[in-house]
């Protein structure tokens, strides 16, 4: 129990922190307060200031543990407990004054719990609204704030007349407060009750996909024209797109998803992808049943028979207007089974093939998909070049046609072309390109043949290790989602990347890598956090790792792994990839010595692992245990001494480690979000390599979720080279909210150096920041979509920040607005990086003395800004050592304005990137003068950069130039400067 003369100090008055005022705290933050900082404080192992910084991170965990968690009864009773003293007063008191003192104070607390859940409705709007009760709830508490308010007013006016109250009207007004001081206490004990602050939104009625436009192809555009009528005609209930594979026929169903006309024809567009490439029969029922119901949002709870969950389907659909796309169906589909009701309501059906008599019950009109013409062919193959001078060059028109041609001119074979001589920049290499296409050996099936050529193509122009991380992608299954963190943290686990002295040089080595595939075609960019690969791509590429020689593989999917695999069929693998399927056993001792990634995510089949499956993999780096039901890990899983990667998040059934997880030494990231684990495990804390830890706070079904949370900080606090922290806590409503904590040198014991970062995902209130901010601090932006100033935004103390990362702000012009004073808020920024704003024109609309620390400056796809900052400006920036620029195709010069060259401009600067900016001429007007520090030189796709930006003495440091052959055979510089630097040189 708090203490209540500890409650007076900071529960009955606003609290007085660092000479500011700051809100009233709630019940379960004072009670953590009590339990893990009081003793901090208490402690000679840490100092005051480290313990003020942690205070407010512990607060805000409290906060949104509480908010979450339905309201465990042990904390309900504490609330009431606290309430008492107030209902006590204004029950028994005969002091007016005390007793509107105590409805003051009960308003107040009232007020920050109605304010607690409007920041967690504006933090998940999104994906979340509020439920009925709650906007009841809170409509009745602005009700009596404004009587509370009202009542407040007169006891102020009747104070300030010498009169004062008379008896009478004293006994009146008092009876009012007590009457109102229930109406708060009810409201306050109705809160305790309420769950449901939100709940789901309805599904949206399209969920837009990432796609090609096929406005300026009539092959494809005039397939979906034709479609989009037909959904018009009540007569028509099924339509089949047909064509050949790689015709575009997806692409078509895509646009026809996206189309602005369908979202206003249907109340929801559903999307199915009905079987596996390199499948010969349709996906099952139930997997079809699954994903129709995750778009719906339905709670089934235990159902599992296919019957009764088409009845639920069906019951769902009944009395909606639906379109449901179903692509590439390989056999007749029974529409009954799965639940879709035959409705006279206008719902329609359209699916793709490559066979003309699949679903012929379901289909009453059908287009078929006839491969592009030749001047499709070529005006597509143009536009995914996106090279104008490589098109206007004559000889390089003239391969044109032939490497269309040799494409069939299919669109996905076109689009993989065009990504692979999109990188070749002289005539030469182009050449060889058509060559290496031509004198490739028929391989495959007819159906796949051209993509092996492609693809081999494209083999011979990748280093080996972009071949390596392309195929490793492949492991994943059709469709889906590969999140980038994890596919960099797998590449570097595997040792496929170059060798790199610090953790975050390998990243950046990855995402490289990862960005020259997506310009490609090789992946595509899903969403932010997010890749895929198309399924054609993907089985071209699996295809090649099965003919490799050098190493053998093992990838198996879905109804393949039917039936548990022979132990022989693990021996000498690399890699081993069994995903997404029915799997229910695995061997009992596998010989896999050479193994070192082994993917068994999605197997919901999977309860037990052999005791002794692990006792020969010592080359283990990366396991995938994602979404299986394992209760358990073997003893075997410790002899895994290489093992870096380990992800147990949704293992539901997992609620314990084994006792010596602290033996992985080499373990750089864990996973455990989702999982049984009620905390993190004590013995955590002795993984000394540990840099990435995710996990979740679940208090649900606890009886002392604040307690919880201080013993898994103690935890968090004593991993002596954790470098993130992605902490997920899941609420009772079934959302969660993340807060992301990296470190630099991080939480040595008892918070010694502790540097928080934090990372909010979506949108996110000033409050929540100026709750949790400490020195040293870093912050990440990511999708705030209403935000155009960062000063706009910030809080008081954000002058404390380093780092500063903004991803995917489509309204962001700014970065600093002098208008705002802005440029004094970010005095002590270190790095900046802007990432995917489409809309940024300018860094700083006023002074920037306030960057003068700034050490690493990125700017990726910013396609409005078409200078970094004035030449003015980037003298008052002298610390830069990383400048990196990319994607910003407006761009002609990095810094603009009136020029007096003082030499050196940038003399700390160790690293310059310059890549794909079309129409880049100059890095300043005088673009010649000393760069006394620079080490790293790297421009590509700058074809209008005529010139290397230093004199022949001015980069007395440098060690590496990256760029293509063409660009750098054609500088202007004198000959003797292209003379010192060409040992420097690696071209492309």
């Amino acid at each position: 129990m708090v203490d209540k003369r500890w409650w007076k100090k900071v529960g009955r008055r606003d609290w007085r922190k660092g000479g500011r005022w700051c809100r009233r705290k709630t019940a379960d933050e004072i009670e953590l307060y009590s339990l893990v900082v009081v003793p901090f404080e208490q402690s000679s192992a840490c100092n005051s200031k480290v313990t003020q910084d942690f205070k407010g991170l512990l607060l805000l965990m409290a906060e949104a543990i509480a908010a979450g968690a339905g309201v465990a009864a042990a904390i309900i009773q504490g609330k009431t407990a606290l309430w008492e003293p107030l209902k006590q007063t204004i029950a028994l008191s005969k002091d007016m004054d005390e007793i509107h003192g105590a409805l003051d104070d009960a308003m107040q607390t009232l007020i920050a719990k109605r304010d607690d859940h409007e920041d967690m409705v504006q933090r998940h709007k999104t994906t979340m609204t509020p439920s009925n009760a709650y906007t009841n709830w809170n409509h009745r508490v602005n009700l009596v704030a404004k009587e509370v308010d009202d009542l407040k007013a007169k006891y102020t006016k009747e104070r300030k007349k010498s009169s004062w109250f008379s008896i009478g009207s004293r006994s009146s007004f008092t009876k009012k407060m007590r009457k109102t001081a229930a109406r708060v206490f009810a409201l306050m004990e109705e809160d305790t009750h309420l769950v449901d602050v939100l709940v789901d939104k309805k599904p949206a009625c399209v969920v837009e996909m990432i796609t090609s436009k096929i406005t300026n192809i009539p092959t494809l555009q005039q397939p979906l024209e034709q479609t989009l009528g037909w959904l018009c005609d009540k007569r028509v209930r099924g339509i089949r797109i047909h064509g050949l594979i790689g015709s575009g026929k997806t692409t078509i169903m895509e646009n026809l998803n996206n189309h602005v006309k369908v979202a206003e024809m249907f109340d929801i567009v559903i999307w199915v992808t009905v079987s596996r490439e390199g499948s010969i029969e349709n996906r099952g029922i139930d997997q079809i049943q699954q994903v129709i119901i995750q778009r719906l949002k339905l709670n089934i709870g235990v159902t599992t028979t296919i019957d009764l969950i088409a009845s639920r389907i069906r019951e769902e659909l009944i009395n909606i207007k639906y379109l449901l796309l179903l692509d590439d169906v390989k056999e007749d589909l029974s529409l009954d089974k799965i639940g879709i009701p035959i409705s006279e309501n206008g719902s329609k059906i359209v699916f793709t093939t490559r066979l003309r008599h699949v679903c012929s019950s379901i289909a009453t009109r059908q287009t078929n998909v006839a491969t592009l013409n030749r001047k499709e062919a070529l005006d597509m193959f143009k536009s995914v070049l996106d090279r104008p001078h490589l098109a206007e060059n004559s000889n390089i028109k003239r391969l044109m046609p032939l490497i269309v041609n040799w494409c069939g001119y299919h669109p996905l074979m076109i689009k993989v072309a065009a990504g692979v001589f999109r990188v070749k920049e002289t005539e030469e290499s182009w050449h060889d390109g058509l060559i290496n296409l031509r004198k490739w050996p028929e391989k495959g099936d007819d159906t796949m043949q051209e993509i092996y050529k492609l693809l081999a193509c494209f083999f011979d122009s990748l280093k080996v290790v972009q071949k390596k991380c392309f195929f490793y992608s492949a492991l994943y299954p059709e469709d889906s989602d590969i999140q980038k963190d994890c596919l960099l943290d797998n590449w570097a686990a595997d040792e496929l990347l170059d060798t790199v002295d610090d953790v975050e040089g390998t990243r950046v080595s990855g995402r490289d890598i990862l960005d020259y595939l997506k310009m490609l075609s090789l992946v595509e960019e899903n969403t932010q956090q997010c890749i895929r690969m198309h399924k054609l791509i993907r089985l071209a590429a699996l295809y090649n790792l099965s003919t490799n020689e050098d190493q053998e593989n093992l990838v198996k999917f879905g109804e393949a792994l039917k039936n548990p695999l022979d132990v022989e069929c693990w021996k000498n693998k690399r890699w081993i990839s069994l995903v997404d399927s029915k799997m229910n056993a695995l061997p009992d001792e596998p010989d896999c010595p050479k193994l070192s990634t082994l993917f068994l995510q999605k197997n919901p089949n999977l309860e037990v692992i052999p005791r002794a499956f692990f006792n020969h993999m010592q080359g283990l780096r990366v396991l995938d245990l994602y979404d299986t039901r394992i209760s358990s890990l073997p003893s075997s899983v410790l002899n895994l001494v290489t093992l870096k990667v380990l992800y147990l998040q949704k293992c539901v059934a997992l609620v314990e480690l084994p006792h010596d997880i602290g033996n992985l030494q080499k373990l750089e990231v864990l996973d455990t979000r989702g999982s049984g684990l009620a905390n993190i495990p004590p013995q955590v804390e002795r993984l000394i390599c540990l840099r990435r830890l995710l996990v979740s706070f679940t208090s649900s079904s606890s009886s002392s979720p604040v307690q919880e949370a201080a013993e898994d900080i103690k935890v968090i606090s004593k991993i002596p080279k954790l470098k993130e922290l992605v902490v997920d806590l899941i609420k009772a409503i079934g959302g969660s909210w993340k807060i992301n904590f990296p470190n630099e040198k991080l939480l040595q014991k008892y918070i010694d150096k502790f540097m928080p970062y934090f990372k909010f995902n979506g949108e996110v209130s000033n409050n929540t920041i100026s709750q949790v901010l400490g020195n040293d601090v870093a912050i990440e932006l990511v999708n705030h979509n209403e935000l155009e100033h960062l000063s706009n935004f910030t809080p008081a103390n954000m002058n404390k920040i380093r780092s500063c990362v903004i991803k995917g702000c489509n309204k962001m012009r700014t970065i600093v607005d002098g208008n705002t004073g802005g440029s004094l808020i970010l005095n002590n920024l270190e790095q900046l990086h802007m990432i995917n704003l489409p809309f940024l024109k300018n860094i700083s609309e006023g002074p920037m003395q306030g960057l003068n620390n700034l050490k690493t400056l990125i700017l990726s796809n910013c396609p409005m800004l078409t200078w970094v900052c004035t030449y003015g400006v980037i003298l008052q920036l002298p610390e830069i050592r990383h400048l990196e620029v990319k994607g910003c195709s407006e761009m002609k010069e990095i810094f603009s304005g009136p020029v007096n060259v003082v030499s050196p401009v940038l003399p700390n600067l160790k690293k310059l990137i310059l890549v794909d900016m079309p129409q880049l001429t100059s890095i300043l007007v005088s673009n010649s003068f000393e760069w006394p520090s620079l080490e790293r030189l790297k421009i590509l796709g700058c074809p209008e950069l005529k010139r290397l930006p230093f004199r022949k003495d001015g980069a007395a440091k440098l060690k590496s130039i990256e760029t293509e052959k063409s660009w750098w055979e054609a500088l202007e510089n004198d000959k003797d400067v292209k003379e010192q630097f060409q040992r420097y040189c690696t071209l492309s």
